[in-house]
Parts: structure tokens; C-alpha cells; sequence
């Protein structure tokens, strides 16, 4: 109940993506009406089926990972993926494949703001950190940028540029590191049910956001032939999604500490975590706390770790909110994957 529940409410949130959806269908509908239709008698020798696993890394954009500094997502905070996939070769020009995605991501403000002080101290104080495992299956066209062959899967190209455009769903649950004081500290723990912005709170209007958004996977990929039975695929992919809670972290303030702790106890750790001396990965955070105080303008003197909640923190005089990006989250992949042609025996079209 709690699933239909949420891919309700993620549906009708996203006309933008069923719109892209509709696009979909319609290119392949547009397929089929030419060349005297994808399954046409005189057509069916370019048909032939393939299933693939892979395997790559995944990037993180959004609150915790700033898309105007998108470069630093491609090195920073960098996790994996892997994917199962069957593939359908309709046309020498034309694909669809259906995708299932084991895709992790992480970002952590103490790791992220190391790559430019300067600019992200903000991020450096706030010290938040996330990762979701996300569970996807998706839709996608698959479109050569050259025929890739005109007689079956055997006489496909060595070497074929192609990109990709699809829809689908995505479940997830973004996890926090459990703080310290806590029993279990160090282990991961999902942070929804933690209500960091104060969503579902009697003082807050916020609602908790849903685990399923719709998503619009869009890429480019290099297909080789390595024999008649095998190819490998080297693929990039930016999914676009509905959601700006991948992270936990939405264009919110922060909610009433005092409030949230007389409501949830003390969970309320997850929510603000600028305090906190040690970052995820267990290294003083003094000496760069320094730094970045230095850089907050107007301010002077030498620096205090109980001067943090002046600055920054629901009472705060210079940051009061806990996201800071409008924008929806976006991930982004890299994936190699190796195919398997399951069906390449050569069809006659049946004589009329």
C-alpha cells in the first residue's frame, strides 16, 4: 500500500517526464511506420535479441554536489553501479532495451568542499553526508548514429556510435551515518523517518518525500564487436529525476531543533550536524573549520567551535537553511557492459 501510495503521488508530479515518455513511444511508433514497418515481412532479417550485463561508476549532483561545479562530481564522492539488460534490435538504426540498475551514490559536504574552499566553506560547516542505493528499471531507445549492419546481427559494424533516451522508475532511500553518542554510531541508518527538515511535524507544513521518482535517462555509448556472438558497450547516461530528496536535503531551512527533539528524541542528531567535530570518515575537522571561517565575510578573530551555531544552524545570523538548490537531483553513470547475441541465425522474409 505504502508503494502505490508513493508511485501515485511521484506520477502526478511528473507530467514533464510522461511527456517525454509519450516523445518516446511516438519516435518508435514513427519506426515502425517506416521502411515499411519494423515487423514487416521485409524487415525482420534486421531483427535479432541481446542481454548484457555491466558495470561502472556513478556521480552525484544536487545539494551536496553544486551542478555549477559539476566537474568536481565526476572525481569527488564517486561510487558504482551495476545493470542487467535485454535488448531488442528492431531496425539497422533503431533499439529498445529494458534496464535493471543497482546504482549507489554518496555525497559527503567535508570531502566535496576540499576542492575549493574558498567557494564551498559553507559546505565545509554544514557537514552533511548521505549515500542512497537506487533500484531502477528503466525504458530506453536505443538510436545509431550510423546503420550499424543490413543482413542480422552478423553483419553489424565493428565500431558503432549510438545514443539513448528513455523513461522509468527509480526506488530509493538515502542513509546517514548513525552520530556519535548514538547507540550503533558509525553504522548507516535510512533518514527519511528521521524527518530532517521537520517534515510531518505538528510545526512544520513540509511532507515526508516520496522513495519513488520517475526518471529520464539520456546518454551516448560506443558499441564494438568483438565476435559474431559478443559486444561490449562503453555508455555514459545523466538521469533526470523528479525528486530533490535523493540526498535527504531539499530547498529547506532548518526546522526548530527544540521542537523536532520534543517530537522524535533524539534523532534530531541527523538533522543539523554542523557541531560536529569529526566528519564521516573520522578526521578532526578543526583545522579546515578554520580556514573556513576565515572566509565568511565580516568575520574576525580566532576561532571557536560554539561560534558554529551563531553562524550556522536554525538560530543561526549568516545560514539558516539546509539546502540551498532549487533544482531537482540528478546522477549521472558510466558503464561497460558486455552483450550476448541470443538469437543471430538469418531470417528470410517470407515470400508473398
Amino acid at each position: 500500500m505504502r508503494f502505490h501510495t508513493e508511485f501515485s503521488q511521484s506520477m502526478a508530479k511528473s507530467k514533464n517526464c510522461i511527456t517525454i515518455a509519450f516523445l518516446f513511444i511516438g519516435i518508435l511508433v514513427s519506426l515502425e511506420s517506416s521502411s515499411q514497418g519494423l515487423f514487416s515481412k521485409k524487415n525482420v532479417i534486421n531483427q535479432y535479441t541481446t542481454v548484457g550485463i555491466g558495470g561502472g561508476s556513478s556521480h552525484y549532483f544536487g545539494e551536496l554536489s553544486r551542478p555549477r561545479y559539476f566537474y568536481y562530481g565526476l572525481y569527488t564522492n564517486v561510487r558504482w553501479n551495476i545493470n542487467a539488460n535485454y535488448t531488442r534490435y528492431l531496425t539497422p538504426n533503431a533499439a529498445a532495451r529494458l534496464q535493471l540498475s543497482w546504482i549507489r551514490i554518496l555525497g559527503d559536504d567535508y570531502n566535496y568542499s576540499q576542492r575549493n574552499l574558498e567557494i564551498l566553506y559553507q559546505n565545509l560547516i554544514r557537514n552533511l553526508h548521505f549515500r542512497n542505493d537506487i533500484k531502477e528499471v528503466t525504458l530506453s531507445g536505443i538510436f545509431n548514429l550510423i546503420p550499424a549492419y543490413n543482413g542480422g546481427a552478423r553483419d553489424r559494424l565493428k565500431f558503432t556510435p549510438y545514443l539513448t533516451v528513455g523513461i522509468g522508475l527509480a526506488a530509493h532511500s538515502p542513509e546517514g551515518e548513525v552520530p556519535l553518542g548514538l547507540p550503533d554510531a558509525g553504522t548507516w541508518t535510512p533518514l527519511r523517518d528521521k524527518r530532517t527538515a521537520g517534515q510531518d511535524t505538528p510545526a512544520s507544513t513540509l511532507k515526508a518525500y516520496s522513495l519513488v521518482t520517475p526518471v529520464v535517462p539520456l546518454g551516448l555509448g560506443l558499441r564494438f564487436k568483438v565476435n559474431n556472438k559478443i559486444d561490449i558497450t562503453f555508455e555514459g547516461n545523466v538521469r533526470l529525476t523528479n525528486s530533490d530528496y535523493l540526498d535527504d536535503i531539499g530547498n529547506d531551512p532548518y526546522p526548530n531543533q527544540a521542537q523536532l527533539r520534543s517530537y522524535i528524541g533524539e534523532d534530531v542528531a541527523y538533522s543539523y550536524r554542523a557541531e560536529e567535530i569529526f566528519s564521516r570518515t573520522d578526521v578532526n575537522r578543526i583545522p579546515l573549520l578554520i580556514q573556513a571561517f576565515s572566509n565568511i565575510p565580516g568575520y574576525s578573530g580566532s576561532f571557536d567551535p560554539a561560534q558554529i551555531p551563531q553562524y550556522y544552524g536554525p538560530e543561526a545570523q549568516y545560514g539558516t537553511m539546509r539546502g540551498n538548490t532549487p533544482r531537482k537531483d540528478i546522477y549521472a553513470t558510466t558503464q561497460v557492459t558486455i552483450s550476448y547475441i541470443i538469437s543471430d541465425k538469418i531470417k528470410c522474409p517470407v515470400l508473398k
